[in-house]
């Protein structure tokens, strides 16, 4: 008497552990969902491979599951045997054809990007390759303006040097103009006094030679 009990708890507890778990019509075409758990029971509807189902309850003794239908929720009782714990395998290669053609179409889109990317990296290359030459000319620019600079500033050096020079010339051609006026004064007072010394001897001999002549003339 003890037996029958304890399979009677195993199948209760089986069937409760199985109750609102999700499972999957099997592969099969076709398979019935009836109002109760054996084929003398009216078929409800016939559920297509692939669908996915509710599990209320499991009866192992005669086979039959009772579950509920997601997409109307008619509730009925089918073989245990026609249910997976997995999606049907058209369904799996559905899913399979579905990441495929978005794996494809990802391919695709990286693709283009790549090719964008390649075209902007060939954009970028001979932008760098320009900004490359137009910094030679600038370099080259700009040791043409030190080089200018350099060679201002040395005009500028010899420019100075000339100012000095010049300046000292100058310097040199007035302390010669003003020591040529100093002499031209100096002569002019020479030759005036030479002057005035002819001149007053012209007259000291003019008073002393008729003196002279007398004497002789009584000497005689």
């Amino acid at each position: 008497m003890v037996r029958p009990l304890v399979v009677w708890f195993c199948l209760l507890l089986a069937s409760r552990a199985a109750s609102g778990e999700t499972r999957y019509i099997s592969d099969k075409l076709g398979v019935e969902l009836r109002r109760g758990p054996s084929t003398e029971f009216l078929i409800l509807r016939n559920l297509d491979s692939g669908l996915a189902v509710e599990v209320l309850e499991q009866d192992p003794a005669n086979g039959y599951s009772k579950i509920r239908v997601g997409d109307q929720g008619t509730e009925g009782y089918i073989l245990t045997r026609f249910l997976s714990a997995e999606p049907a395998a058209k369904d799996k290669l559905a899913a399979a054809e579905k990441g495929l053609a978005a794996a494809r179409a990802r391919i695709s889109d990286l693709e283009q990007q790549v090719g964008t990317l390649t075209q902007q990296l060939g954009t970028t290359r001979a932008s760098l390759e320009e900004t490359r030459t137009s910094q030679g000319q600038v370099s080259k620019e700009l040791a043409d303006i030190r080089t200018a600079a350099a060679n201002v500033v040395e005009i500028r050096d010899q420019n100075e040097s000339m100012r000095q020079r010049l300046a000292a010339r100058e310097r040199e051609v007035q302390e010669l103009t003003t020591a040529g006026r100093a002499l031209a004064s100096r002569s002019s007072q020479n030759w005036f006094i030479v002057g005035a010394g002819v001149l007053l001897g012209g007259v000291v001999i003019g008073l002393v030679a008729p003196s002279l002549r007398r004497k002789r003339r009584s000497n005689w």
